[in-house]
């Protein structure tokens, strides 16, 4: 790059503080169009989130930047709303209440497995640890909607809360036990990565939700369990393996 990433954030900065959307779109555009190659026409995500986090630090005590960054993810397709989401992520940890009526805004956006991880590990796990009692209350909500994205959205928020709050494992199998018979692919899979991450902390109460569950008679359940035993021991998978049979 030949600007510095705290560089480009303040150029898009200072277009938001105008109010000139458009202009901050092809700030952000011009600035990292170099970073496109002939085998690879995106920006990779690490780099955006970079932008959006030293952005949301530059944003921190301005009125207006809930509501610029709201047009700017309305107005900006793949690159803004990442930067928008890590920028919120940023914010997040200091405006807890307004960042929350963000999210809710922007929740039927939601139409992709990038946006929807980014998301959630990004914004919805800031805002559980702060307040694990009323997000988890949001997430069993998303749990019901048709809409497949938003119900990964709320597994997919699983993974980064169980690493800041690794004695809340039972908390979250409670949640993911909503979700056992899940039959969406894209759903599943966040299901199996939530249970290898909560085995990271507490491999035994894992087990004992996988060997309960590995006695019910359907398909997408041990779909799940064969994707969410990978992190046991090779001792307890094998004890699982003759119930999925």
């Amino acid at each position: 790059m030949t600007k510095d990433k705290k560089e480009i954030a303040r150029l898009i900065y200072d277009e938001l503080k105008k109010g000139k959307i458009k202009s901050t779109i092809f700030t952000i555009s011009k600035e990292l169009e170099k970073e496109k190659t002939a085998k690879l026409q995106f920006i990779k995500t690490p780099l955006l989130n970079l932008l959006g986090q030293e952005l949301g630090k530059l944003l921190l005590k301005e009125d207006w930047k809930f509501e610029r960054l709201m047009e700017l993810w309305k107005k900006g397709e793949r690159d803004e709303k990442l930067i928008v989401i890590s920028a919120l992520g940023k914010i997040s940890e200091k405006d807890y209440e307004n960042s929350k009526e963000f999210l809710l805004k922007i929740l039927n956006d939601v139409s992709d497995w990038e946006i929807c991880d980014q998301l959630a590990l990004r914004v919805i796990a800031t805002l559980a640890i702060q307040n694990p009692r009323e997000v988890f209350s949001l997430m069993e909500e998303w749990l019901k909607s048709d809409n497949k994205w938003i119900r990964r959205l709320a597994i997919a928020t699983i993974p980064p809360y169980i690493r800041a709050k690794k004695e809340e494992s039972l908390i979250c199998l409670k949640f993911l036990n909503k979700v056992m018979r899940e039959e969406d692919k894209d759903v599943k899979k966040a299901i199996g990565w939530a249970l290898r991450e909560v085995t990271k902390k507490d491999p035994d109460s894992v087990f004992e939700f996988l060997e309960k569950w590995a006695k019910i008679d359907d398909k997408n359940t041990k779909w799940i369990i064969k994707e969410g035993m990978k992190k046991l021991s090779k001792e307890k998978q094998e004890r699982l393996k003759p119930l999925l049979n």
